[in-house]
């Protein structure tokens, strides 16, 4: 998923070799007089690509991201030209991003889908394919150590079951344009808020973020480790009237079936009452998932997993003002996966799935406007 492209550059004077918490407060020693003038500190690039360790990923046709999950879009003018010529009649505008889409059939594929795959690729080869269906589930960002590549966890096919390890290699072909130029999603540094009225290096923030994600792979409390309560005050706003907000999002897709559960998940913690359950049209990917992964893994492992990822994209950068907004943005979101995780497995769902399918319903919500609403909040 794009984000938007907003380099942060502004000076930091917190130095020091040692942090106390996840907020980089310290003390700021005075710089001796006379001393030389620091080089500039480097600039975003997309170069080296930069794998986070522990990443696991491939394509297994699942198909859980071909299907009206969510926007099968948007394309670009060019791209729907190619498209209209190749495939007529199988784009229509979308009314909330006002560009084509593909359209879904009945019961939620893309008009595309078959028991072959996409026929877009099976008919006209990969070079057919829309920027978006080509590059999901990567993200790339660029930061001054390199291109991070990222990945979505809406799909069993990253979530779920044995996957090999993520290389610079296999993400590459997905994340080039035409002329195989890399393209970043977004820009990070030289120079990140940590909170309101600090700031910090890149090199400074990497000291807090390498423990934290580090911490999460190998299998620590996340919110402990995020130094953050869930949800608590938003400005101009309450989470009671997003979750309400979401729940009203139910339109007959498999996106409105997933708003209805976070926005479930989240009222009810508020209020200390157990999730109701909804339909689950998704359950046909993550029956396939379920049935090529016979040895299950641990919840936690999925969630720890996911969180870290989100830790590693470096997106609250763009949705929140602060890292220590986004660390108290992932808390809540943690929250509601692990509650309705919780809740499937009372369902009888087994433990990875269920935080396959919490993850899949988080990261479906975080991409809504309501939630941009608390985002922007926090």
């Amino acid at each position: 998923m794009a984000v938007d492209q907003r380099p942060t550059s502004f000076d930091s004077r917190a130095r020091g070799r040692a942090s106390t918490s996840l907020d980089g407060s310290r003390a700021r020693p005075r710089a001796a007089a006379g001393a030389e003038k620091r080089p500039a500190p480097p600039e975003p690039r997309a170069r080296p690509l930069l794998i986070r360790e522990g990443a696991r990923y491939d394509c297994f046709g699942d198909g859980l991201c071909c299907t009206d999950i969510h926007a099968l879009g948007p394309v670009t003018a060019r791209e729907r030209r190619a498209v209209q010529l190749l495939e007529p009649g199988t784009l229509v505008r979308h009314k909330d991003l006002l560009a084509p889409v593909f359209r879904t059939q009945p019961h939620g594929p893309c008009v595309l889908r078959s028991e072959r795959g996409c026929e877009l690729h099976a008919r006209h080869g990969a070079a057919a394919k829309p920027t978006g269906c080509a590059r999901f589930p990567f993200g790339l960002i660029a930061t001054p150590e390199g291109g991070r590549v990222t990945t979505e966890h809406r799909c069993p096919c990253r979530t779920l079951g044995e996957r090999p390890a993520l290389t610079a290699e296999a993400a590459r072909a997905s994340l080039v344009d035409a002329v195989d130029r890399l393209v970043p999603d977004g820009k990070v540094g030289p120079r990140v808020r940590l909170s309101v009225g600090r700031w910090a290096s890149f090199a400074r923030f990497r000291e807090l973020e390498q423990p934290l994600i580090a911490g999460l792979m190998a299998g620590g409390e996340p919110l402990a480790l995020l130094q953050k309560r869930p949800f608590g005050r938003l400005s101009g706003a309450s989470f009671r009237a997003l979750a309400g907000e979401m729940r009203r999002e139910r339109d007959g897709t498999a996106y409105g079936e997933a708003m209805l559960w976070f926005g479930n998940a989240m009222a009810a913690l508020l209020a200390d009452r157990p999730i109701e359950l909804a339909p689950r049209p998704w359950s046909d990917a993550f029956d396939r998932a379920e049935a090529r992964s016979p040895a299950p893994a641990r919840a936690d492992s999925v969630l720890n997993d996911w969180l870290a990822d989100l830790v590693w994209s470096l997106d609250w950068v763009f949705a929140t003002d602060s890292f220590e907004s986004g660390r108290r943005e992932l808390a809540t979101l943690y929250a509601v996966a692990h509650a309705i995780t919780k809740r499937l497995v009372r369902a009888r769902t087994r433990p990875d799935r269920a935080a396959a399918e919490a993850v899949m319903i988080a990261e479906i919500a975080r991409q809504s406007q309501a939630w941009e609403t608390a985002q922007g909040a926090l």
